[in-house]
Protein backbone atom coordinates (compact mmCIF):
# COMPACT_ATOMS: atom_id res chain seq x y z
CA UNK A 1 0.00 0.00 0.00
CA UNK A 2 1.57 2.90 -1.09
CA UNK A 3 0.28 7.10 -0.11
CA UNK A 4 0.59 9.19 -3.02
CA UNK A 5 0.34 12.90 -3.97
CA UNK A 6 -2.30 14.38 -5.71
CA UNK A 7 -1.79 15.14 -9.38
CA UNK A 8 -1.92 18.41 -11.20
CA UNK A 9 -2.71 17.56 -15.12
CA UNK A 10 -1.26 21.22 -16.34
CA UNK A 11 2.32 20.89 -14.65
CA UNK A 12 4.49 18.27 -16.65
CA UNK A 13 5.93 16.31 -14.69
CA UNK A 14 9.75 16.16 -14.52
CA UNK A 15 11.16 12.71 -16.01
CA UNK A 16 13.34 10.99 -12.77
CA UNK A 17 14.70 7.83 -12.44
CA UNK A 18 11.44 6.16 -12.09
CA UNK A 19 10.95 7.16 -16.02
CA UNK A 20 14.58 6.38 -17.02
CA UNK A 21 14.25 2.92 -15.17
CA UNK A 22 11.18 1.97 -17.11
CA UNK A 23 12.14 3.16 -20.89
CA UNK A 24 15.40 1.50 -20.27
CA UNK A 25 13.79 -2.00 -19.02
CA UNK A 26 15.86 -2.30 -15.59
CA UNK A 27 15.89 -1.07 -12.05
CA UNK A 28 15.81 2.20 -10.75
CA UNK A 29 19.53 1.06 -9.01
CA UNK A 30 20.41 0.17 -12.08
CA UNK A 31 19.71 3.63 -13.60
CA UNK A 32 21.57 5.25 -10.44
CA UNK A 33 24.58 3.25 -11.11
CA UNK A 34 25.57 4.34 -14.31
CA UNK A 35 24.15 7.76 -14.24
CA UNK A 36 27.01 8.18 -10.99
CA UNK A 37 29.35 5.36 -12.13
CA UNK A 38 29.67 3.73 -9.58
CA UNK A 39 29.25 -0.46 -9.28
CA UNK A 40 29.25 -3.05 -12.02
CA UNK A 41 26.71 -2.47 -14.85
CA UNK A 42 26.52 -4.73 -17.95
CA UNK A 43 27.39 -2.91 -21.16
CA UNK A 44 24.05 -3.85 -22.74
CA UNK A 45 22.17 -1.90 -19.52
CA UNK A 46 24.34 0.61 -19.76
CA UNK A 47 23.50 1.29 -23.44
CA UNK A 48 19.82 1.03 -22.44
CA UNK A 49 20.12 3.37 -19.72
CA UNK A 50 22.04 6.03 -21.90
CA UNK A 51 19.57 5.68 -24.44
CA UNK A 52 16.62 5.70 -22.12
CA UNK A 53 18.41 9.45 -20.72
CA UNK A 54 18.87 10.62 -24.22
CA UNK A 55 14.99 9.82 -25.61
CA UNK A 56 13.93 11.43 -22.42
CA UNK A 57 15.81 14.14 -22.57
CA UNK A 58 16.39 13.08 -18.73
CA UNK A 59 17.64 16.09 -16.25
CA UNK A 60 19.29 15.46 -12.95
CA UNK A 61 17.88 17.62 -10.10
CA UNK A 62 20.19 20.02 -9.90
CA UNK A 63 18.49 21.99 -7.21
CA UNK A 64 18.72 19.06 -4.93
CA UNK A 65 21.97 18.13 -6.01
CA UNK A 66 23.23 21.57 -4.88
CA UNK A 67 22.37 21.08 -1.35
CA UNK A 68 25.23 18.70 -1.02
CA UNK A 69 28.66 19.47 -2.81
CA UNK A 70 29.84 16.28 -2.04
CA UNK A 71 29.33 12.92 -1.11
CA UNK A 72 30.80 10.82 1.70
CA UNK A 73 29.69 7.32 0.30
CA UNK A 74 28.63 6.20 3.32
CA UNK A 75 24.75 4.94 4.66
CA UNK A 76 24.15 4.35 8.39
CA UNK A 77 22.09 1.69 9.44
CA UNK A 78 20.64 1.17 12.85
CA UNK A 79 18.71 -2.11 13.79
CA UNK A 80 17.62 -3.47 17.25
CA UNK A 81 19.79 -6.57 17.98
CA UNK A 82 22.63 -8.11 16.32
CA UNK A 83 21.37 -11.40 17.52
CA UNK A 84 18.00 -11.67 15.87
CA UNK A 85 18.76 -13.73 12.72
CA UNK A 86 16.23 -11.66 10.92
CA UNK A 87 18.48 -8.56 11.28
CA UNK A 88 21.00 -10.15 10.37
CA UNK A 89 19.83 -11.19 7.36
CA UNK A 90 18.73 -7.61 6.85
CA UNK A 91 21.36 -5.97 7.17
CA UNK A 92 23.03 -8.23 5.29
CA UNK A 93 21.04 -7.64 2.26
CA UNK A 94 21.04 -4.18 2.64
CA UNK A 95 24.99 -3.80 2.83
CA UNK A 96 25.05 -5.80 -0.24
CA UNK A 97 22.62 -3.80 -2.31
CA UNK A 98 24.64 -0.32 -1.12
CA UNK A 99 27.71 -1.90 -1.90
CA UNK A 100 26.33 -2.28 -5.61
CA UNK A 101 25.64 1.60 -5.37
CA UNK A 102 29.14 2.39 -4.64
CA UNK A 103 28.12 2.89 -0.92
CA UNK A 104 29.78 1.78 2.58
CA UNK A 105 27.21 0.57 5.35
CA UNK A 106 27.58 1.71 8.87
CA UNK A 107 26.35 -0.31 11.42
CA UNK A 108 25.06 -0.28 14.68
CA UNK A 109 22.72 -1.85 17.48
CA UNK A 110 20.74 -0.36 19.96
CA UNK A 111 19.30 -3.40 21.82
CA UNK A 112 16.04 -1.09 21.59
CA UNK A 113 17.39 1.34 24.47
CA UNK A 114 17.00 4.78 23.49
CA UNK A 115 20.19 6.18 25.00
CA UNK A 116 22.10 3.98 22.92
CA UNK A 117 19.68 4.50 19.89
CA UNK A 118 20.60 8.47 20.54
CA UNK A 119 24.07 8.29 20.80
CA UNK A 120 24.65 5.64 17.66
CA UNK A 121 22.39 9.02 15.49
CA UNK A 122 25.04 11.28 16.62
CA UNK A 123 28.07 9.26 15.64
CA UNK A 124 26.85 8.31 12.84
CA UNK A 125 25.49 11.64 11.88
CA UNK A 126 28.94 12.72 12.96
CA UNK A 127 30.53 10.57 10.22
CA UNK A 128 28.76 12.83 7.58
CA UNK A 129 26.62 10.01 6.38
CA UNK A 130 24.45 10.89 3.13
CA UNK A 131 21.56 8.72 4.34
CA UNK A 132 20.28 6.73 7.73
CA UNK A 133 18.15 3.95 7.25
CA UNK A 134 16.93 3.35 10.76
CA UNK A 135 14.54 0.88 13.38
CA UNK A 136 13.75 3.25 15.18
CA UNK A 137 12.64 2.26 19.27
CA UNK A 138 10.36 5.07 20.74
CA UNK A 139 12.14 8.42 19.82
CA UNK A 140 11.22 11.31 21.83
CA UNK A 141 10.81 14.95 20.30
CA UNK A 142 13.81 16.11 21.15
CA UNK A 143 16.23 13.07 19.08
CA UNK A 144 13.61 13.82 15.92
CA UNK A 145 13.94 16.83 16.29
CA UNK A 146 17.74 16.78 16.02
CA UNK A 147 17.49 14.60 12.90
CA UNK A 148 15.04 16.78 10.69
CA UNK A 149 17.80 19.62 11.32
CA UNK A 150 20.37 17.60 9.92
CA UNK A 151 18.72 17.04 6.91
CA UNK A 152 19.74 13.53 6.24
CA UNK A 153 17.62 11.54 4.05
CA UNK A 154 16.30 8.71 6.57
CA UNK A 155 14.44 5.96 5.64
CA UNK A 156 12.39 3.65 9.11
CA UNK A 157 12.23 0.17 8.26
CA UNK A 158 10.24 -2.30 10.34
CA UNK A 159 8.31 0.18 12.32
CA UNK A 160 7.28 3.63 11.86
CA UNK A 161 7.34 6.77 13.66
CA UNK A 162 3.64 7.87 13.92
CA UNK A 163 3.43 11.87 13.66
CA UNK A 164 6.56 12.20 12.51
CA UNK A 165 8.71 13.28 9.15
CA UNK A 166 10.33 10.10 8.07
CA UNK A 167 9.37 7.71 5.20
CA UNK A 168 8.71 4.13 6.64
CA UNK A 169 8.61 1.15 5.06
CA UNK A 170 6.95 -1.40 7.15
CA UNK A 171 5.35 -4.46 6.90
CA UNK A 172 1.58 -5.34 6.92
CA UNK A 173 1.37 -6.60 10.37
CA UNK A 174 -2.20 -5.77 11.07
CA UNK A 175 -3.20 -7.91 8.27
CA UNK A 176 -0.64 -10.69 9.01
CA UNK A 177 -1.40 -11.00 12.29
CA UNK A 178 -5.09 -10.80 11.83
CA UNK A 179 -4.39 -13.47 9.40
CA UNK A 180 -2.84 -15.91 11.64
CA UNK A 181 -4.97 -15.59 14.51
CA UNK A 182 -7.70 -16.55 11.86
CA UNK A 183 -5.64 -19.35 10.85
CA UNK A 184 -6.05 -20.70 14.39
CA UNK A 185 -9.71 -19.81 14.70
CA UNK A 186 -10.48 -21.87 12.04
CA UNK A 187 -8.69 -24.88 13.45
CA UNK A 188 -11.19 -24.65 16.10
CA UNK A 189 -9.58 -22.70 18.62
CA UNK A 190 -10.94 -20.61 20.97
CA UNK A 191 -8.78 -19.79 23.59
CA UNK A 192 -5.69 -18.32 21.77
CA UNK A 193 -2.28 -17.31 24.15
CA UNK A 194 -0.68 -14.48 22.65
CA UNK A 195 2.92 -13.45 22.92
CA UNK A 196 4.04 -9.94 21.45
CA UNK A 197 6.42 -7.68 21.79
CA UNK A 198 6.01 -4.05 23.89
CA UNK A 199 3.21 -2.08 21.92
CA UNK A 200 5.10 1.35 22.60
CA UNK A 201 6.74 -0.13 18.99
CA UNK A 202 3.99 0.32 15.88
CA UNK A 203 4.84 -2.96 14.71
CA UNK A 204 4.38 -4.90 17.77
CA UNK A 205 1.45 -2.56 18.41
CA UNK A 206 -0.32 -3.42 15.05
CA UNK A 207 0.26 -6.94 15.53
CA UNK A 208 -1.75 -6.85 18.57
CA UNK A 209 -4.25 -4.80 17.43
CA UNK A 210 -4.55 -7.61 14.16
CA UNK A 211 -4.89 -9.96 16.88
CA UNK A 212 -7.56 -8.62 19.03
CA UNK A 213 -9.73 -7.79 15.73
CA UNK A 214 -9.53 -11.00 14.83
CA UNK A 215 -10.65 -12.42 17.76
CA UNK A 216 -13.66 -9.89 17.99
CA UNK A 217 -15.10 -10.04 14.55
CA UNK A 218 -15.25 -13.91 15.51
CA UNK A 219 -16.85 -12.85 18.33
CA UNK A 220 -14.73 -14.28 21.17
CA UNK A 221 -14.14 -12.36 24.19
CA UNK A 222 -10.69 -11.44 24.59
CA UNK A 223 -9.09 -12.71 27.52
CA UNK A 224 -6.51 -10.46 29.16
CA UNK A 225 -4.96 -13.27 31.07
CA UNK A 226 -3.92 -14.70 28.04
CA UNK A 227 -2.07 -11.99 26.78
CA UNK A 228 1.38 -11.68 27.02
CA UNK A 229 3.35 -8.17 26.14
CA UNK A 230 6.96 -7.74 26.67
CA UNK A 231 10.70 -7.37 25.47
CA UNK A 232 11.86 -8.91 22.30
CA UNK A 233 13.82 -11.56 23.98
CA UNK A 234 14.12 -15.58 23.80
CA UNK A 235 14.29 -15.15 27.52
CA UNK A 236 10.82 -13.35 27.86
CA UNK A 237 9.54 -15.68 25.45
CA UNK A 238 10.00 -18.16 28.02
CA UNK A 239 9.10 -17.12 30.81
CA UNK A 240 5.42 -15.41 29.35
CA UNK A 241 5.02 -19.12 27.82
CA UNK A 242 5.23 -20.86 31.40
CA UNK A 243 3.06 -18.40 32.76
CA UNK A 244 0.51 -19.01 30.09
CA UNK A 245 0.76 -22.99 30.25
CA UNK A 246 0.13 -22.09 34.55
CA UNK A 247 -3.51 -20.69 33.48
CA UNK A 248 -6.73 -23.05 33.91
CA UNK A 249 -7.50 -24.02 31.82
CA UNK A 250 -4.10 -22.92 29.51
CA UNK A 251 -4.88 -21.81 25.80
CA UNK A 252 -4.81 -24.39 22.90
CA UNK A 253 -3.34 -22.22 20.77
CA UNK A 254 0.02 -19.40 21.22
CA UNK A 255 0.18 -17.01 18.01
CA UNK A 256 4.30 -15.65 18.88
CA UNK A 257 3.94 -12.48 16.97
CA UNK A 258 8.03 -12.23 16.67
CA UNK A 259 10.55 -14.82 15.27
CA UNK A 260 12.89 -13.23 18.35
CA UNK A 261 10.44 -14.70 21.21
CA UNK A 262 10.37 -18.31 19.94
CA UNK A 263 13.04 -19.95 20.61
CA UNK A 264 12.38 -19.38 23.95
CA UNK A 265 8.67 -20.64 23.87
CA UNK A 266 9.70 -23.74 22.20
CA UNK A 267 11.96 -24.54 24.91
CA UNK A 268 9.53 -24.08 27.51
CA UNK A 269 6.73 -26.57 25.42
CA UNK A 270 9.63 -28.91 25.68
CA UNK A 271 10.60 -28.76 28.94
CA UNK A 272 6.62 -29.15 29.92
CA UNK A 273 6.62 -32.22 27.69
CA UNK A 274 4.20 -30.68 25.48
CA UNK A 275 4.03 -31.97 22.06
CA UNK A 276 2.95 -29.63 18.64
CA UNK A 277 0.39 -29.64 17.83
CA UNK A 278 -1.21 -32.33 19.21
CA UNK A 279 -1.25 -30.83 22.95
CA UNK A 280 -1.12 -26.94 21.31
CA UNK A 281 -1.14 -25.36 18.32
CA UNK A 282 1.61 -22.80 17.63
CA UNK A 283 1.83 -20.21 14.67
CA UNK A 284 4.43 -17.35 14.58
CA UNK A 285 4.99 -13.55 12.71
CA UNK A 286 7.88 -13.84 10.56
CA UNK A 287 9.35 -17.42 9.13
CA UNK A 288 12.75 -18.23 9.84
CA UNK A 289 14.56 -20.92 7.82
CA UNK A 290 14.57 -23.32 10.55
CA UNK A 291 10.54 -23.16 10.74
CA UNK A 292 10.44 -24.83 8.21
CA UNK A 293 12.89 -28.19 8.97
CA UNK A 294 11.49 -28.34 12.76
CA UNK A 295 9.60 -31.24 14.09
CA UNK A 296 7.33 -30.37 13.21
CA UNK A 297 7.29 -27.42 11.15
CA UNK A 298 6.15 -23.54 12.22
CA UNK A 299 3.47 -22.19 10.67
CA UNK A 300 4.25 -18.57 9.93
CA UNK A 301 3.33 -14.83 8.82
CA UNK A 302 6.03 -15.52 6.31
CA UNK A 303 7.84 -11.69 5.31
CA UNK A 304 10.45 -11.03 2.91
CA UNK A 305 13.63 -9.19 4.16
CA UNK A 306 14.57 -8.86 0.34
CA UNK A 307 12.09 -7.05 -0.67
CA UNK A 308 12.21 -4.67 2.26
CA UNK A 309 15.72 -4.17 1.81
CA UNK A 310 15.72 -3.67 -1.58
CA UNK A 311 12.67 -0.88 -0.92
CA UNK A 312 14.36 0.92 1.11
CA UNK A 313 17.96 0.89 -0.58
CA UNK A 314 15.88 2.42 -3.89
CA UNK A 315 13.67 5.28 -1.78
CA UNK A 316 16.40 5.84 -0.10
CA UNK A 317 18.86 6.90 -3.24
CA UNK A 318 15.93 8.90 -4.59
CA UNK A 319 15.77 10.97 -1.92
CA UNK A 320 20.13 11.10 -1.65
CA UNK A 321 19.66 12.26 -5.32
CA UNK A 322 16.36 14.79 -5.42
CA UNK A 323 14.37 11.79 -7.53
CA UNK A 324 11.80 11.97 -5.30
CA UNK A 325 9.43 14.83 -6.67
CA UNK A 326 5.95 12.66 -7.38
CA UNK A 327 7.15 11.27 -3.99
CA UNK A 328 4.86 12.41 -0.68
CA UNK A 329 6.70 13.18 2.58
CA UNK A 330 6.94 11.57 4.24
CA UNK A 331 6.10 8.61 2.27
CA UNK A 332 4.61 5.31 3.74
CA UNK A 333 4.48 1.91 2.11
CA UNK A 334 3.59 -1.78 3.46
CA UNK A 335 5.06 -4.81 2.36
CA UNK A 336 2.83 -8.09 1.98
CA UNK A 337 2.83 -10.99 3.49
CA UNK A 338 2.50 -14.42 2.64
CA UNK A 339 0.67 -17.00 4.89
CA UNK A 340 2.67 -20.07 5.43
CA UNK A 341 0.37 -23.01 7.24
CA UNK A 342 2.58 -25.67 7.99
CA UNK A 343 2.34 -28.82 10.40
CA UNK A 344 2.39 -27.19 13.65
CA UNK A 345 -1.90 -26.41 13.96
CA UNK A 346 -4.35 -28.97 14.27
CA UNK A 347 -7.94 -28.86 16.24
CA UNK A 348 -7.94 -28.42 19.62
CA UNK A 349 -7.68 -31.72 21.94
CA UNK A 350 -11.19 -32.65 22.36
CA UNK A 351 -10.78 -33.39 25.98
CA UNK A 352 -9.82 -29.82 26.42
CA UNK A 353 -11.92 -26.62 27.87
CA UNK A 354 -11.55 -24.04 24.39
CA UNK A 355 -13.63 -21.26 26.57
Amino acid sequence: MNQENGSHPNVRKRVGLREVAKAAQTSIATVSRVLNNTGYVSEESRQRVLEAVRQLNYQPNLRAKGLRQRYSRTIGLIIPNLLNAYYTALADQISLLLHQEGFQLLLSSTRDEVEIERNALQKLIGHDVDGLIWVPTAPDEQLLEHLYSQHIPTVCIVRQVRGGRLDAIVFEDFKGAKAATQALLKAGHRRIGYIGGDVCYSSNYDRWQGFLQAMQEAGIPTDECCVRLGALRSEWGAKAANELLSLKPPPTALFVASNAIMPGVIKTLRAHGIEIPRHISLICFDDLDWFSFSQPPISAVATSHTHLAQACVELLLRRIHGEDEDLPQPYLRQISFELVLRASIAPPPQNQNTG
